[in-house]
């Protein structure tokens, strides 16, 4: 059961990657051109109906590997067109399924600088005009004979259906059966540009003065990239249509947000949460969710070497937040938190120096965020790896290894991804943490029981009798390794994703306490590992299996907290708060859901010890 739910879950985590971007080219172009193909109920275009009736099967070829609710969408696509449905209709089926996509995607690549409009401009006139004419109304020479003709950029209606990562993916992928070539063999900043380009003519003379300034200095660039203007207006309506006008016009000024500070980020979301509270009050419930995804949470470690009691506040009172935006009851007490929030992130700034920390504040940080993250992952390895040796099963030891080997090795790759291809979301980061952490709780949980099973007396005398290299089957090679990976990938890609924002916190001066945080916190490890296996390999055999099936129990509860937290932190699981302390590194945090789970698995364990020890 534990192999198909991890098979399911790569297989959502991987579908974006040779998916998502044929998929929303294929989604908006329906959207956007469907009124072309059908009006009333009736063809107006043979070959655009033929376009849309080819591009839902593509669509429906796609995501024959995705999950089952977005299936279920491209056969309801397929039937509309089928009917010649209504063009509302269509649009609102392809907005759910370009969202649906969306939220699929752990990150989508960013541009690597600002789009040039100017030199989109010019990108336009050299390998676009001939086509789609020298003002983009879509009339060019070499168009005339095109059936469908080209884009006229300047239709407020296809506009508001494209989103500006839409426009790239069709620059980059070109349409099939169309005079529509592909323009890969630009570098990809040249596409980016173009992309722009062509996104913000028909939303040109709008009055951008009445976008809030918090928007902009937020720096909500990828929202506002995989955004149709309809999304967006939708979302804000009493600026949306302004707020894309000036992101496609002047990008520049949401990029030149992008470096500010975490805390600014933190302060800034908040205060747009603020903002749109009363009329959107959705809007404002996201925008503080991001505010400590995007923001505080980059600076927490930091914060906990200097002052881990205001750190602690901030987080308690930040989740609180949510709390208050989801029950209109409190609607009176929201501005006051907010208020409140954004001076304790004021004087957390002070206590952090802005944005550079001292040289002995990223020492401890770098030494600490890996000696907590690693800990963790060090028992679970440390534990299985002994029982290995302890029951003198070679092929078990192997698997430990490859564990844990590729999970730092997939560590590593997520380092490069989320350097210098991809900007991973912070709620992508948390979702990725929070399932595996549940993944992992649930498999420690049942080897736990497994392990503890050989401690009781008919087990033992069986064990006995069959050998101590029978104890451990094939079946749980692959559980126990399987734990293994996760527990250690985990931790990895918590901590590179940490450590990212540490090393340009700490700026180039701290670069040598950065290093040395990491040497002294790796030899610490390799001394509490060395000192673990060896204390484990003393044990007798019995009392073996039965420590190291506590332990299980243990880091299984705690690993179920954790991943209960990264779910909350996401925005994924609702959360109410309980006015008790937080115990990171026993994975107990104060909300309700996390401690009716962890008090569940506790009441599951001590039945089950009890009735064994009965038997």
């Amino acid at each position: 059961m534990a192999f198909r739910v991890v098979l399911v879950w790569i297989a959502l985590l991987a579908f974006p990657a040779f998916a998502s971007d044929k998929l929303i080219q294929y989604i908006e172009y329906i959207g956007a051109d469907y009124s072309a193909a059908v009006v009333d109920g009736k063809i107006v275009s043979s070959a655009e109906y033929g376009e849309m009736q080819e591009f839902s099967s593509l669509i429906a070829e796609e995501v024959a590997t995705a999950p089952q609710a977005l299936q279920q969408q491209s056969a309801q696509l397929k039937q509309l067109i089928a009917d010649k449905a209504a063009e509302k209709d269509i649009q609102a089926l392809t907005a759910l399924m370009r969202q649906s996509v969306i939220a699929a995607m752990p990150s989508i690549p960013l541009p690597k600088q600002s789009p040039d409009l100017k030199r989109g401009e010019a990108l336009f006139a050299t390998n676009c005009a001939a086509c789609h004419g020298a003002t983009a109304m879509g009339d060019g020479a070499a168009g005339a004979q095109m059936d469908p003709a080209p884009t006229n950029f300047h239709e407020v209606e296809r506009y508001q259906a494209r989103s500006a990562y839409g426009l790239f993916n069709t620059i980059t992928l070109g349409v099939a059966d169309t005079g529509m070539a592909s323009f890969a063999h630009l570098d990809e900043q040249s596409r980016w540009d173009l992309a722009f380009y062509v996104g913000h003519i028909a939303g040109k003379g709008l009055d951008t003065s009445k976008v809030p300034e918090a928007m902009i200095e937020s720096g909500a660039v990828k929202d506002l990239l995989t955004a149709t203007p309809k999304d967006v207006i939708k979302l804000y309506p009493d600026f949306g249509a302004e707020l894309m006008s000036l992101f496609r016009s002047q990008p520049e000024r949401f990029f030149q947000a992008q470096s500010k500070d975490p805390l600014v980020i933190a302060q800034l979301k908040l205060q747009l949460s603020a903002d749109l509270y009363s009329q959107n009050p959705q809007a404002a419930y996201d925008q503080a969710v991001s505010a400590y995804l995007d923001g505080f949470e980059l600076v927490e470690n930091p914060l906990g070497t200097v002052n881990v009691e205001l750190r602690d506040q901030i987080e308690h009172a930040m989740m609180g937040l949510r709390q208050l935006l989801k029950d209109p009851a409190q609607k009176d007490v929201v501005a006051p938190r907010i208020a409140e929030i954004q001076s304790l992130l004021k004087q957390a700034q002070a206590e952090l120096s802005e944005t550079q920390l001292s040289g002995m504040s990223v020492f401890l940080a770098a030494l600490l965020i890996l000696l907590r993250e690693g800990l963790e992952a060090l028992l679970v390895v440390a534990a299985i790896y002994s029982v290995a040796v302890k029951t003198d099963k070679p092929a078990l030891r192997h698997t430990v290894h490859i564990g844990w080997v590729g999970a730092l090795a997939l560590g590593v790759v997520t380092w490069f991804i989320s350097s210098f291809v991809i900007d991973i979301s912070g709620a992508s980061r948390e979702l990725t943490e929070g399932y595996t952490a549940l993944i992992a709780a649930a498999i420690l949980f049942y080897m736990g029981f497994w392990m503890h099973s050989k401690t009781s007396a008919k087990e033992w005398s069986n064990f006995i009798q069959h050998k101590v290299q029978n104890a451990v089957s094939g079946g749980a090679y692959f559980g126990l390794g399987l734990v293994v990976f996760l527990a250690v990938y985990r931790e990895a890609f918590e901590t590179i994703l940490f450590y990212q924002a540490l090393w340009l916190q700490g700026g180039e001066q701290a670069q040598q306490s950065f290093i040395a945080g990491i040497a002294s916190a790796l030899v610490l490890l390799a001394i509490l590992g060395l000192a673990v296996f060896k204390f484990a390999l003393k044990l007798p055999l019995k009392t073996f299996f039965g420590s190291t099936a506590l332990l299980m129990l243990v880091l299984a509860i705690v690993m179920a907290g954790k991943g209960i937290a990264a779910l909350q932190e996401a925005g994924t699981l609702s959360v109410s708060q309980l006015n008790l302390p937080t115990i990171s590194w026993l994975g107990f945090y104060p909300n309700t859901q996390g401690v009716i789970l962890q008090s569940v698995l506790v009441l599951i364990a001590l039945v089950y010890l009890v009735r064994s020890r009965k038997g």
